[in-house]
């Protein structure tokens, strides 16, 4: 089985606090995640891919937007 992310991994590797994770679990706004129980796990090519869809080439690429087709 493959080892899957915390959270605090998630502060750990790719900085932010706890806190600011969970708020943006509440907006839509982190890679996909487990939730078992009270636990929250994310999957280490689901962050990867979470991150790909966020690289820019400059300030000015919002990227895409909601509604886009």
């Amino acid at each position: 089985m493959r080892k899957l992310l915390t959270t605090r991994d998630l502060e750990r590797l790719y900085g932010g606090s706890r806190r600011t994770w969970e708020s943006r679990r509440l907006t839509g706004d982190t890679p996909l995640f487990i939730k078992a129980g009270r636990s929250v796990f994310y999957d280490p090519d689901d962050v990867e891919a979470w991150f790909e869809e966020r690289k820019r080439s400059s300030t000015s690429d919002r990227g895409p937007q909601l509604g886009d087709a």
